[in-house]
């Protein structure tokens, strides 16, 4: 089974392709809010809806009755109808499950969309850095800062506003690497004052990049709000507190991305808990949960282990700070103690640390790993070795 990556560039666009991109993505909005009365219009004449075929069969005959929508490429608009079918989608699961507001698809206002794509890679193409489709006046340049994968498929592609600057993001399948043989392995217990405790002792800081910013924020909001709605001002302002948003996103993502790429690059497994995180974004701690971003974390790891050849396995979290990684004796212990301390064995080490320890563990029995796998799960070359007659599902 191949993996689906997304390469992210930058678009290079002269002043006249910025226009062109400015109102294809005007155009696609006019489609979507036509598309979305369609339905509702139809819902309330003939009590049915109009399922995404139908209006791709609408989408059809408009195009051969207006010239200017026939000159855009069929693939770029349909991938705008699969939005608002993608919206009915999850309005509908929502509704269903009957746990809070449904959420209705609303119409799309300028500023409220950003984005147009193919949903195929059909109707465009890719000539070494330049991108051609109907559309866009001559050929569009790409800053390929690094290069695609030899064996890349491309199977669609996404055009993405980011206030004044375009990016083009590339789905790509590519081949899984073959599994590695596991010479070292480590549990993962994830944190808010330190992001990531290692069952080897190792600690990896959390920058908490957005609680730094907190008051550069707070400065910038205050000036909006003081701003006239409509002025040049609060356009400017508005500006800059997004400039503000994405500095703060983009350094968190280079931070979890340096991580991640450092632990699938230094261990053969990895171990980690299968949190529920949005539950956890729930609490008292969301803003601490959000900027440190686990779930981002995680999802780096799944791509990037996949793509490496290493192993991920998740574990059950419960009780993994409380059971002591040496004995296995349980001591039960409130949030507020960092220190885990066992009077049966007496090990007295941080918390987080034994809860490393204890996914470690965890991750060697239910994954099937032949070997030895020590209590206390220290990092040693060949600590774990694979079964040969058992394949990992990972």
């Amino acid at each position: 089974m191949k993996l689906l990556l997304t390469y992210r560039y930058r678009l290079l666009p002269s002043k006249r392709q910025h226009r062109a991109l400015f109102e294809l993505c005007e155009a696609q909005r006019q489609l979507y809010n036509a598309a979305l009365e369609e339905r509702i219009d139809c819902y309330r004449k003939t009590g049915k809806g109009v399922s995404y075929m139908d209006q791709c069969k609408s989408l059809t005959l408009c195009r051969r009755a207006l010239p200017e929508m026939a000159g855009l490429p069929a693939n770029l608009q349909r991938w705008t109808l699969k939005q608002l079918d993608g919206a009915f989608q999850g309005f509908f699961q929502r509704a269903k499950a009957r746990n809070g507001k449904s959420g209705f698809p609303r119409f799309r206002g300028k500023g409220r969309w950003d984005s147009f794509g193919f949903g195929e890679f059909s109707g465009i193409r890719l000539d070494g850095n330049r991108l051609r489709f109907g559309g866009m006046p001559s050929s569009l340049k790409v800053h390929l800062h690094r290069s695609l994968p030899e064996d890349a498929d491309i199977r669609s592609c996404v055009f993405r506003r980011d206030g004044q600057d375009w990016y083009v993001c590339l789905a790509v399948a590519v081949e899984p690497a073959e599994k590695r043989i596991v010479e070292g392995a480590v549990g993962l217990d994830l944190g808010l004052m330190t992001l990531a405790y290692l069952s080897d002792g190792v600690t990896i800081p959390n920058p908490q990049i957005a609680r730094k910013a907190e008051r550069s924020q707070r400065i910038v909001q205050r000036r909006l709000s003081r701003c006239q709605r409509g002025s040049n001002r609060r356009r400017k302002v508005k500006g800059r507190l997004a400039r503000l948003h994405r500095k703060i996103a983009d350094t968190r993502k280079s931070h979890l991305h340096a991580t991640s790429a450092m632990l699938v690059r230094n261990y053969d497994l990895i171990a980690i808990e299968a949190l529920n995180v949005k539950g956890l974004a729930r609490s008292m701690l969301a803003r601490s949960v959000h900027d440190a971003s686990w779930s981002t974390l995680i999802e780096m790891l799944r791509y990037k282990a996949a793509r490496a050849g290493a192993h991920l396995i998740e574990v059950d979290p419960r009780f993994t700070s409380q059971d002591c990684s040496g004995c296995g004796e349980r001591v039960a212990k409130l949030l507020s103690q960092r220190v885990h301390h066992c009077l049966t064995c007496g090990l007295i080490l941080d918390r987080d640390e034994n809860a490393a320890r204890n996914i470690l563990v965890r991750a060697a029995g239910n994954g099937g790993w032949a070997g030895n796998v020590t209590r206390w799960g220290e990092r040693r070359p060949g600590n774990i070795r694979r079964a040969p007659e058992r394949e990992s599902s990972i």
